[in-house]
């Protein structure tokens, strides 16, 4: 089911498209003086509408296949951390040591990610990504902490190459790669809403603001009884977004 937000974005795109036809239709008559409201003037508006709002979908979409993507990846870390404290256990290392290990990989142990439900990329208001950014900074934190303490360990030498220090770090990296996707993807969502909500809404250049002016431009042509601004009375524009 579509969210509000996202029906009135595109309903406002679709219903200038609407008012276009009429005004074509009223040939040399449509002649304002003010450039905004010009036949071409808003076919250019109506082209740039419909591009922010399939850029907002579309960005929309990379958000969340970036955040899919994190949690399967974060998804194999309390396994992993496991393998590295029990290697630890068959090694050398002194009682703190193991202990220290235990400490973060209970850190580490909080449960596979809960799948994230896919983001409206039209909703409104847009939610701050800080919060859900910071638990999956603490597990980078804490898996580089686990790393710090097996590669202090002289003894700890695994046959396995994914436990090895350099194996550890790859997997580190891409750990944090797929964490940075997510903000990357998190930021072009967020500008992709900004340029949308100041194409639509702008004050008084926004597509909401000029479609109510061609329509008090048409009543002032044909006058308020006319079947010409019958035709445009009814087609309405709201602000969703200020």
């Amino acid at each position: 089911m579509k969210s509000k937000s996202e029906v009135g974005h595109a309903k406002n795109g679709a219903n200038l498209n609407d008012l276009i036809s009429f005004v074509e239709s009223y040939g040399a008559d449509y002649n304002p003086t003010k450039t905004g409201l010009t036949l071409p003037a808003l076919v250019a508006l109506a082209s740039n509408a419909q591009t922010d709002l399939t850029n907002v979908i579309n960005q929309g979409v990379a958000y969340n296949n970036a955040v899919h993507d994190r949690s399967e990846a974060f998804d194999t870390l309390p396994g992993f951390a496991t393998r590295v404290m029990n290697s630890l256990k068959a090694t050398d290392a002194s009682p703190e040591l193991i202990k220290d290990t235990q400490g973060f990989n209970r850190k580490l142990q909080g449960g596979r990610a809960k799948p994230k439900p896919p983001v409206d990329p039209n909703a409104t208001p847009l939610a701050s990504n800080s919060t859900r950014q910071q638990s999956f900074d603490q597990k980078v934190q804490h898996f580089e902490a686990l790393i710090a303490v097996a590669a202090s360990e002289d003894s700890y030498v695994p046959g396995e190459d994914d436990l090895k220090i350099a194996g550890m770090n790859a997997r580190l990296a891409h750990y944090v790669a797929k964490k940075n996707d997510v903000d990357t993807a998190f930021t072009a969502l967020s500008n992709a809403r900004v340029s949308r909500n100041k194409t639509l809404y702008k004050t008084s250049v926004g597509l909401v603001d000029v479609a109510k002016a061609v329509k008090n431009y048409v009543k002032s042509v044909y006058g308020a009884q006319s079947p010409e601004f019958a035709q445009v009375r009814p087609i309405h524009f709201k602000v969703i977004l200020r």
